[in-house]
């Protein structure tokens, strides 16, 4: 879809003359928030919210029909419009407010102990309003979108409520119209009731508005939103390729019409390639639907190490007028299951090395920035993996066009396993929001649902919503992730057997009694790490680093790999999980606020796992030394390369260790007497050759900052800079031991968060403007999210901490 983002304080629409000539406008509305916290518990603190609604109505009647409420009630109720919002928080969005609030003992684990939900009703709701004067254009069509609150939102627009959303995962729509003040002087109020109180996940899960908002303008012929799908067939010798054109068409004109539609397709350099024109008939206030078929040659296939994408350009023509111009991105592949063979992409089989991920990041929370998904997604591909399960719900938009652009598979997976109206509703909305991804190569209707699993109310269930599924989406297959029940149940009902760990049940035997069935591991591994800690401490609510710790179901990164390596009729695994998430801090619990989970921790620096990874599910030589080299003081060091050589050797101060001959997946081991200096190990493969070392590092010295996404931002929008600080020595190597206390001074910009992947670490992650920015290193490293203010002016972050040399880095403007 065509995306204009304007970055005024007042958003400017795009005049045209009379609407049969207007084209489509999207705005952000990400800026520019007011923000409170209510009460889950006593409306007197939230606003008299739950009062008012009793007496008055106000929930579904502009303040002007308020009969019965004085002015004095009407100004305490901040939905609507004109309420004094003066002395709320400015926030912009994304925005997680659960961020910002602190930890204790006595909260729920879910909840990352943070005093947030049940237990803490006074920080469980949250108010936002927003105040715009866009200039608007009677006659044609506004459209205000959601893409997701956290949780149980409600909306209003001017005073008028235009609905709810329990879901924290599914996107709000409103046709806004009618709602809306014309004028240039006329200002308009978005106001939004969220209600974190409730879990729909055992982890952390945010609270607030913690994805982008959009305002859309269209004519009233038009094209609904989602209201494409673009389906290929290929022919993989020739590469000759059939692409369908389904294209919905609104017309709320109040009288029949025809229209032409007109689609084209542009290759990766805006050259059309393939068009074609299709006269449609609309029914009045009905949305009318056109099927066209086009043809393109020698197509460019998407897959991950070549993500080639195509866009459709659906231009609506009325009377001779361009009305309405409707843009999707595609790609252009064959998936297909093999029962016996695996998933086969583009005709080439292609074994699943997937990531299961939380959506939420150090300092930001669930609160993630488009860019900074981004730079999640190529952290994955980095190191090898070339599929993601969005774990346990829908993703959101960014991470889907993330993955479309950077060439990484998506299983797309659904919060609520339902065939009610209400979760086949959640299920239609997210189905039609994502189709046209080709990363998205199938759907998980749900996860880990032992109560009917294996039951034929279960089988039913998923059958129903498999059914609707298809109807809406015939390309892909489904699946659903189950924790046991293997061979009962959903089995009969899905389309690939979705298994989570190897340990629960016998994949062998499902196999031979679902000879056609293809299979899946959707979770694996769930190895429990810490970044640079080789000893468990479950004070600190550490794991040693070295991939041997997880709970029964779990296995190490060795056992699985090995498992499913033998056994080709398993399409793959997702392992659990690419990034340490808030609120799962399983087996040693408090202390720990983050899991340890992941192949990189919450701020995505690698632990040593993520060099396993990477030598196992890619080609490119690796030799990784763990563990560090800093003041181990033992006798019996285990000293483990990482590494896909066919031979390596070891040496300490220069003396060999020994050498040692590898097969695939293993991990040569030496046990060494500590001594300080540097360990280096030579690797061999064929007539390749790599070296690698480690030293004990002096102490620490100096901080170095360095941007992770490019030196140059834009200043006045959505944009974002991922900082890397490290705490080094006078050799420049980061001190693995180091927490020295960093402080950070942003001119130009705003401090999103901060972090440092320490999993038990309560200090604070988001601050208020003028409050010293502080954060403890954690193993040598931290990390800053900053966003630009309106200045204009370059984003200059300093970073200093005491009888540490200081550093400092500029970000230019684009």
């Amino acid at each position: 879809m065509k995306k204009f983002v304007f970055t005024l304080l007042s958003l400017v629409f795009i005049t045209t003359v009379g609407w049969s000539q207007s084209k489509r406008d999207k705005v952000s509305l990400n800026q520019n928030w007011k923000f409170a916290l209510g009460h889950a518990a006593n409306p007197d603190k939230d606003f008299t919210y739950g009062k008012a609604l009793s007496f008055s109505k106000i929930a579904f009647l502009q303040e002007s029909t308020l009969l019965n409420a004085d002015q004095e009630s009407r100004l305490r109720i901040p939905h609507t419009q004109k309420y004094d919002d003066s002395t709320w928080c400015d926030v912009s969005l994304p925005h997680d407010w659960g961020m910002s609030l602190g930890y204790a003992k006595d909260q729920f684990k879910v909840k990352g102990y943070r005093k947030l939900g049940g237990r803490s009703p006074e920080n469980s709701v949250g108010w936002y309003r927003k105040t715009f004067s866009p200039f608007l254009e009677k006659g044609c069509r506004y459209t205000l979108e959601f893409e997701g609150i956290f949780r149980d939102a409600q909306v209003w627009m001017n005073g008028i409520y235009l609905g709810r959303m329990e879901s924290g995962y599914v996107p709000l729509v409103f046709d806004v119209t009618e709602c809306l003040n014309y004028g240039n002087k006329e200002e308009n109020v978005i106001s939004v009731r969220v209600d974190a109180t409730h879990s729909e996940l055992w982890s952390y899960e945010g609270a607030g508005i913690y994805r982008n908002v959009w305002l859309t303008k269209t004519s009233p012929i038009s094209v609904p939103q989602w209201g494409t799908f673009v389906t290929s067939e290929v022919d993989l010798a020739t590469k000759d390729s059939d692409v369908k054109a389904l294209v919905e068409i609104s017309n709320q004109t109040g009288k029949d019409c025809t229209v032409l539609l007109k689609n084209t397709i542009l290759d990766k350099n805006k050259k059309a390639i393939a068009s074609s024109e299709t006269p449609v008939v609309i029914k009045s206030m009905e949305t009318a639907e056109s099927v066209s078929m086009m043809k393109v040659k020698n197509a460019s296939l998407w897959s991950p190490k070549h993500p080639e994408m195509y866009i459709l350009i659906t231009n609506v023509i009325y009377e001779g007028n361009v009305v309405d111009t409707y843009e999707t991105s595609f790609g252009i592949r064959s998936i297909r299951f093999d029962a016996n063979e695996g998933f086969f992409l583009n005709g080439e089989r292609l074994p699943i090395q997937g990531v299961c991920c939380h959506q939420d990041h150090a300092g930001v929370g669930i609160a993630v920035p488009d860019k900074l998904n981004a730079w999640r997604i190529s952290r994955l591909k980095e190191m090898g993996a070339n599929a993601y399960r969005a774990s346990h719900n829908p993703p959101t938009e960014s991470v889907l066009n993330a993955c479309d652009t950077l060439g990484m598979l998506v299983m797309n997976e659904l919060r609520v396993l339902s065939s009610s109206d209400e979760g086949l509703t959640q299920m239609k909305t997210i189905i039609r929001r994502d189709r046209n991804h080709p990363s998205v190569f199938i759907w998980c209707l749900g996860n880990e649902e032992p109560a009917i699993q294996g039951s034929e109310k279960g089988r039913m269930i998923v059958q129903r919503m498999k059914d609707v599924l298809n109807k809406i989406d015939p390309t892909r297959p489904s699946t659903a992730a189950m924790n046991g029940s293997w061979g009962e149940g959903f089995t009969y009902s899905v389309d690939v057997q979705g298994s989570n760990y190897m340990n629960i049940g016998n994949m062998d035997e499902i196999h031979q009694k679902f000879p056609d069935l293809p299979s899946i591991f959707t979770e694996e591994a769930s190895t429990l790490t810490t970044r640079g800690v080789y000893k468990t401490d479950s004070s600190k609510a550490f794991y040693q680093a070295y991939d041997r710790e997880f709970p029964g179901w779990g296995c190490s990164a060795q056992q699985w790999m090995r498992y499913v390596a033998q056994r080709k009729y398993i399409a793959g695994a997702f392992v659990w999980t690419g990034f340490d998430y808030g609120g799962e801090s399983a087996m040693h619990y408090w202390p720990g606020v983050v899991s340890n989970f992941g192949i990189m921790d919450y701020c995505g620096f690698p632990k040593d796992a993520f060099w396993y990874y990477k030598s196992c599910w890619q080609n490119d030589p690796v030799l990784h030394i763990l563990p560090h080299w800093n003041g181990l003081e033992t006798d019996s060091v285990d000293v483990q390369l990482y590494t896909n050589m066919q031979e390596v050797e070891l040496f300490l101060n220069g003396k060999s260790l020994g050498s040692k001959r590898l097969e695939k997946y293993d991990i040569p081991s030496w046990k060494i007497k500590y001594r300080p200096g540097q360990l280096v190990a030579k690797g061999k493969r064929g007539k390749e050759k790599i070296t690698t070392s480690i030293k004990t590092t002096e102490k620490p010295s100096a901080l170095k900052i360095m941007s992770e996404t490019g030196g140059i931002i834009t200043s006045g929008s959505n944009d974002i800079a991922v900082l890397t600080v490290k705490v080094v020595d006078d050799n420049s190597l980061v001190v693995p031991t180091a927490e020295n206390r960093i402080v950070f001074a942003v001119r130009n910009g705003r401090v999103l968060g901060v972090g440092n992947g320490h999993p038990s670490s309560q200090e604070k992650d988001v601050f208020k403007e003028g409050e010293e920015v502080v954060r403890n290193a954690f193993g040598g490293y931290a990390q800053i999210l900053v966003a630009p203010d309106n200045s204009s002016k370059p984003v200059v972050i300093k970073v200093h901490s005491e009888d540490l040399r200081s550093d400092s880095i500029t970000l230019k403007i684009n």
